[in-house]
């Protein structure tokens, strides 16, 4: 980080713009790299719980038991 930081001390008005742009730019691609696997994780989630659904080895859920009363709220 150091050489960064010297480049941008060194740098006049215009390349220290362009520094922080390229700064910018570089944190909100990572930002997409990182929700773009995320949300790629969901979808391979999302289908293996689908086919697991699809497997006649697999029960539907069952109701175990049924109240009427709701938890008291903080």
């Amino acid at each position: 980080m150091a050489g960064w930081l010297e480049r941008f001390e060194g740098a006049g008005l215009v390349g220290r713009v362009g520094l922080l742009a390229g700064g910018a730019v570089r944190l909100a691609a990572t930002a997409a790299e990182k929700a773009i696997d995320r949300a790629a994780s969901i979808a391979v989630e999302a289908q293996t719980a689908f086919r697991k659904e699809m497997d006649p080895n697999v029960s539907d859920a069952t109701i175990l038991d049924e109240t009427d009363e709701r938890p008291a709220r903080r």
